[in-house]
């Protein structure tokens, strides 16, 4: 029985080791002399500098990164909560309440899935146009909210559903509203679910290149546009391209953790 313990968390080391080599590579390249990036075989042991991370704050591409990573995290962290807190509620109406066609209405939300971003980019953008948000935080909040609140609404109605409804009926009795159930009963109880949806919402905003490339030119430009366009004229600066990189990730991993 140890041995198979032990085979198990053998198996789990190398398994979490393969998923974090990129990441290493990432940042041990980001750490890199130009000359050690480029050596072969590998340089494996080797003197480690800032000096990457430095040129790419404040002296490559003429723009530090800095302003992109702010407007990354004002658009996910604005995107991410209002799909999390409009999907909950909209779940939570679904999983506790019958009407005419509310099957078909929940899969109707999630079948606006199923056809891909690029299907939509020629109405979005003339509609964001007509409405002057081009170039404004406001249009990929707005934007990243509304394909976000489909999944967070379909994934929460199984949360709130698991909920017995004794509880909830309870309430009911010693006096408590809809709306006072709906915020001290089941969103406490539904704590694990609002995380999830929160992760996954925050990757699809951080990550999401195409809206982003398409809708901002340099005001909203958000960090995967600006690792789009991260060369010179000598070609990829590569040492500096990993630093962003490394930054780019860092944000996403700390609220993964938290």
């Amino acid at each position: 029985v140890r041995l198979r313990h032990y085979l198990c968390y053998l198996l789990a080391a190398a398994f979490t080791g393969f998923a974090l080599f990129p990441l290493y590579i990432v940042v041990t390249t980001a750490l890199k002399r130009e000359t050690d990036i480029f050596a072969w075989p590998p340089v494996w042991l080797f003197e480690p500098t800032w000096q990457n991370f430095y040129n790419a704050l404040f002296v490559f591409g003429g723009r530090g990164v800095l302003s992109f990573l702010l407007n990354s995290l004002v658009i996910t962290g604005a995107s991410t909560a209002l799909a999390v807190i409009l999907g909950a509620m909209a779940a939570y109406g679904f999983a506790r309440f019958r009407f005419a066609g509310d099957k078909h209405l929940a899969f109707y939300i999630l079948s606006t899935r199923f056809a891909p971003p690029v299907a939509f980019i020629v109405p979005i953008y003339l509609m964001v146009q007509k409405a002057g948000l081009l170039d404004s935080h406001l249009a990929l909040i707005l934007i990243y909210t509304a394909f976000n609140l489909s999944f967070v609404t379909w994934i929460m109605r199984g949360f709130f559903a698991e909920i017995p409804i004794e509880i909830e009926e309870a309430a009911l009795v010693d006096g408590y509203t809809r709306w006072q159930i709906f915020w001290r009963i089941a969103v406490p109880l539904v704590r694990p679910g609002l995380a999830t949806t929160a992760i996954l919402s925050a990757i699809f905003s951080w990550n999401e290149f195409l809206f982003a490339l398409v809708l901002t030119q340099s005001k909203a430009a958000t960090i995967p546009v600006y690792l789009a366009g991260f060369s010179n004229s000598m070609g990829l600066a590569w040492g500096e391209y990993m630093a962003v990189g490394s930054m780019a990730v860092l944000p996403i991993m700390l609220f993964t953790l938290m």
